[in-house]
């Protein structure tokens, strides 16, 4: 039954010069092994470290009884505490490796699970997470051919261990996991339907050839750290749960299709020579590419992410392509610092919803990705995706603004500000000490010095700044003390109230109208001042007096035009608050501009009173020798004083149902300079303030019209194309 010694001394193992420290295992010596397993990191194991174990075809004999010996001791215990493994570490493995041949092979039908493994092992085995479909002894059972699985009951370890020929692990069930750190698989592996129940250690593993994990199941941390993939890996269908995949290496295509992501997902510093296809996976928890490097296409297609997706400082070459990927509310793509190292790079996603996903946390740094990724984005003509990448840089140049004015700056500030600004003092001490020899450039600056740590940096960062005073105490003693104080404070006062401006200026762009991205907005603001102004203009014309004869409107012409005014102004209102990401701030920068002036004129308007000729006409005069449609770009507010022209211009007429609508006509006119009647103010017995209102609407409608081309020609594909694609 056993080999003998003689036999095993003749086998062609022995006959060839063993590799140092490596010693070819005899069956004598692995009926000893098998005998006395020792304990090793907690398990019971059989020791067949740095052993040549040769199960080529030409030793069938001895590889027969090495699987018979080690399934026995493998699967021999009665409960799950002294379990047996096998431990192949720094040992080499020629010839094919069957791994159902060292487990327990059973079909799986509760009753015979229930005869061979413990109740710990059973439970394991009847899992949800486990996803094995038990059957129950029946006639119905016995007329077809039931599925089977390999229990291997024990740790299986292979440190550093080499196999030279195939791996198979297919539909296996590891219970107490498996360790393969370094180790090296030189031809395929097979772990297809495979489950580690314990965690899977494949750190600086090498594969040089194929690898299937298809349909496996890891139920604990599986670590891919390092691991060097180079050929073609497979793992599609399978379920991970805490999985790493750090520093990585694929050198050929590699399939992560339909994949269940659990809990986070470490792929940062992986580095993807081939095609990599994530499409139909699932992340339910945040996945990172961090420092990643992908040499040709990423495939994302049909993916679903419930939380972020780092990007951060990974290079592409390829095309990394997001669409029909579903996003949840509040997952994010950060791209900070990632490079487009090719021509050929690009970004794609579903128009209207990748470019809402994209973040970068900094301008800093990423001015140039900034602009790569608007680029790319127009290349597809998906004008909405670079206008939100648009709007998002916008957003942190406020940041960089906002902190400029208000951050504490590092080379002036007090040590109690320092202290005020989140550091502590001995922090403030070394920041005040350093500064003296020599100041700040910048903010990473202060990450030398040995009292600082990152988690410090990055809690005062959107509170200092470093970007003012310059100069030094050896300058300072140069140049002397009225340069020092033009340096010091005069130059950064006027350095501040030039950011002060640039920064108002550009929240004004962006409540209202997106930073020139979102032409609803732009819309709602002037369907909202056009009614207000409206509005005004009808109050200020046509509620002149009381007494002693009261000039005011019919109650019915009162109520048209609070209706109407009511309903433009809630449409205004839809718009904004659909599309603005601030609508009430949205909505107090437009009130900054259209009430408190008009407020002040017509307060003053009717504080000082009207006496005048031509009290009871109205201010407002038409062109009455025609009625079109017209485009008055060049027209102004006021009616000519040429005489001839007063044959053509008549007053409004203040006793028709419909004259309301004529104020409406006439804010349209003087805030977007186009209407259906030439309406001017006339030229005689005008109040100088009613003139002032009407002037202050026509230059806020200039401001307006600006505002709202920039928009259209970012809006409008063909124009866009034609203006940003150079």
């Amino acid at each position: 039954m056993f080999l003998s010694i003689s036999g095993l001394l003749s086998s062609p193992v022995l006959a060839q010069d063993s590799p140092p420290g490596k010693t070819p295992l005899t069956l004598e010596i692995l009926q000893e092994k098998v005998k006395n397993p020792v304990t090793q990191d907690g398990f019971c194991l059989v020791d067949l470290q740095n052993f040549i174990i040769d199960l080529q075809p030409e030793n069938a004999e001895f590889s027969q009884e090495f699987y018979k010996q080690i399934q026995n001791v493998l699967n021999q215990s009665e409960n799950s505490e002294n379990t047996v493994g096998l431990n192949l570490s720094n040992s080499i493995i020629k010839g094919d490796f069957n791994g159902s041949r060292i487990g327990v092979r059973v079909p799986l039908l509760q009753e015979t699970l229930f005869s061979i493994f413990s109740s710990d092992e059973l439970k394991i085995l009847n899992s949800e997470d486990a996803e094995l479909s038990l059957r129950n002894q029946s006639p119905e059972n016995s007329a077809v051919t039931l599925p089977k699985i390999t229990v291997i009951r024990g740790r299986f370890q292979s440190k550093n261990t080499e196999f030279e020929g195939n791996v198979d692990f297919k539909q296996a069930f590891f219970l107490r996991g498996l360790d393969a750190q370094e180790a090296i698989f030189t031809q395929e592996t097979t772990w297809t339907g495979t489950r580690f129940n314990q965690t899977a250690n494949f750190n600086k593993a090498v594969f040089k050839d194929k690898t299937k994990f298809s349909n496996t199941i890891f139920l604990s941390p599986a670590i891919f750290d390092k691991t060097n993939f180079q050929a073609f890996s497979n793992f599609e269908d399978s379920r991970f749960k805490n999985v790493s995949f750090n520093q990585a290496h694929f050198e050929d295509v590699a399939n992560f299709q339909s994949i269940l992501w659990d809990e986070e997902a470490d792929l940062s510093e992986s580095w993807w020579q081939g095609r990599v296809i994530f499409s139909k996976s699932r992340f339910t928890h945040s996945v990172s590419f961090q420092q990643g490097i992908f040499e040709e296409s990423v495939d994302f297609r049909d993916a679903r992410f419930n939380e972020g997706l780092t990007l951060r400082e990974a290079s592409i070459q390829g095309v990394i392509d997001f669409s029909d990927a579903g996003f949840g509310g509040l997952t994010e793509i950060n791209v900070s610092d990632l490079m487009f190292d090719s021509n050929s790079a690009q970004i794609m996603g579903d128009p209207g919803i990748i470019g809402g996903v994209i973040t970068v946390k900094t301008l800093q740094g990423n001015e140039n990705l900034l602009r790569n990724l608007i680029q790319n984005f127009r290349q597809q003509e998906q004008i909405e995706d670079a206008n939100k990448i648009e709007y998002l840089k916008a957003q942190l140049l406020l940041k960089q603004f906002k902190r400029n004015i208000f951050g504490v700056d590092l080379n002036t500030a007090s040590i109690s500000r320092l202290i005020y600004a989140g550091f502590t003092r001995d922090q403030a001490d070394a920041i005040y000490q350093t500064r003296i020899k020599q100041p700040f450039r910048n903010l990473t600056e202060i990450l030398k010095l040995d009292e600082i740590d990152l988690a410090t940096y990055i809690k005062v960062y959107d509170r200092v700044v470093a970007n003012r005073y310059q100069g030094n105490r050896e300058d300072e003693a140069k140049i002397g003390w009225k340069q020092v104080i033009f340096d010091r404070y005069i130059l950064p006062f006027f350095k501040s109230i030039d950011t002060a401006l640039h920064w108002l200026e550009l929240s004004v762009l962006l409540l209202l109208s997106g930073y020139g991205t979102r032409f609803e907005l732009v819309a709602g603001v002037g369907i909202i001042a056009i009614a207000y102004f409206g509005l005004v203009f009808w109050f200020v014309d046509r509620v002149r007096r009381r007494h002693p004869t009261p000039i005011l409107p019919e109650f019915s012409e009162t109520i048209w035009m609070l209706t109407s005014y009511g309903l433009l102004t809630s449409f205004g209102l839809t718009q904004i608050f659909s599309v603005s990401t601030n609508p009430i701030l949205t909505l107090l920068c437009l009130a900054a501009f259209i009430v408190p002036i008009p407020g002040v004129l017509v307060g003053f308007l009717y504080y000082r009173g009207r006496n005048h000729n031509l009290l009871d006409s109205s201010y407002l005069t038409e062109d009455a020798s025609q009625r079109q449609l017209r485009l008055m770009i060049g027209r102004l507010p006021l009616m000519p004083r040429f005489i001839f022209f007063r044959d053509r211009y008549m007053p409004i007429l203040w006793d028709r149902g419909w004259s309301w609508l004529n104020y409406y006509d006439f804010s349209l006119n003087n805030f977007l300079k186009f209407g259906f009647n030439d309406l001017r103010l006339r030229d005689e017995h005008l109040p100088g303030i009613v003139a002032s209102l009407v002037w202050y609407q026509w230059g806020l409608g200039v401001l307006y019209l600006i505002l709202l081309f920039w928009t259209l020609s970012r809006t409008i594909p063909g124009l866009n194309l034609l203006i940003y694609l150079k």
